[in-house]
């Protein structure tokens, strides 16, 4: 008897609590719809909407967007962050989940409550009643340097560490396709009123020949390397002293692909006019004579190949001079 009336007595408190949860989740879910499913808060708000007996999950993202803290990440992410948050709101069960964002400037107090002194942080709260309640009390966090900063990846991570239903189509750029077919109108306008001069480019062999050859003489010196790693064109030391060269076959600058592509096209010349341009002069006096300036330039330029080659490698045995 005494059980049944302590349950009666507490059956008022119950209800007033499942109320307060009630309008709370109403009060963010009008919040959310009117902000594209983000929920813009302060240290006061962000209480409100993760402690309590919840039935919703929650995911905040801790950031730092003003232009004094230059955090490049904050605003990598942001705009991801906020694409997710804009498809959720539009889903069937987009009351399960609600997107906050703490901006450290309305939030220092949560800042230093966790310890954080670095930006992005997002962290997920799961439900605390329902058929998706957990056990943990605190918030989990994503791994930024795992999983990047991209839409697909958070959504990814939602459904694994939430559970949610979350599939992230990536909405399709209006500018960039106004950008790209006005592009390709442009192109196709002067491909037509240029046609004549691109067919003379076209059908000229020689043209193409000079191409293929400053492409073979580019690609065998490194052009690739420089793409896939990006070095810096050139070092400068602290007393001023300019490299062009590095050290080390692992090693290259973007000078060098200049000075080798350049070594490497007076070689190719030089053996192409000795085997096919002197035969064919008539003067035995010029012809001998070119023979042996076309034989010097080889030599020199081979000598400075060698010389390269020493300067990246301390102990390449082979020189000229």
């Amino acid at each position: 008897m005494h059980v049944s009336v302590a349950l009666l007595a507490a059956l008022p408190l119950l209800s007033t609590v499942s109320a307060a949860t009630a309008a709370t989740k109403e009060k963010f879910k009008a919040i959310a719809k009117r902000n594209n499913g983000l929920i813009k808060l302060n240290s006061a708000s962000y209480d409100e909407l993760v402690d309590g007996p919840r039935d919703y999950s929650v995911t905040v993202l801790l950031t730092a967007m003003g232009a004094q803290y230059k955090c490049s990440p904050c605003q990598q992410f942001d705009p991801e962050h906020a694409l997710v948050a804009k498809q959720w709101s539009k889903h069937a069960e987009s009351d399960d989940h609600f997107f906050g964002v703490l901006d450290f400037e309305d939030g220092q107090a949560i800042y230093q409550r966790f310890g954080l002194s670095s930006a992005p942080t997002f962290q997920l709260y799961m439900p605390s009643t329902g058929p998706r309640a957990s056990s943990e009390k605190g918030p989990s966090s994503m791994d930024f340097s795992r999983a990047g900063f991209k839409a697909e990846s958070l959504a990814q991570h939602l459904q694994n560490s939430a559970n949610l239903p979350l599939k992230f189509q990536r909405p399709v750029d209006k500018v960039k396709l106004f950008t790209l077919g006005g592009s390709l109108a442009a192109i196709a306008i002067l491909g037509i009123t240029a046609w004549p001069f691109f067919k003379i480019f076209l059908t000229r062999t020689y043209i193409w020949s000079f191409t293929t050859i400053i492409v073979i003489l580019l690609m065998t010196s490194g052009y690739m390397w420089n793409q896939i790693r990006n070095p810096p064109y050139l070092n400068v030391d602290r007393s001023g002293r300019v490299s062009y060269v590095a050290g080390g076959y692992s090693n290259q600058l973007g000078a060098e692909t200049h000075i080798v592509s350049a070594i490497y096209g007076c070689l190719a010349l030089s053996a192409y006019t000795l085997a096919h341009t002197i035969p064919k002069l008539r003067d035995p006096i010029r012809q001998r004579l070119a023979v042996y300036v076309w034989t010097g330039i080889s030599i020199v330029m081979m000598g400075v190949l060698m010389n390269l080659f020493g300067l990246k490698q301390g102990g390449y045995p082979f020189r000229f001079f």
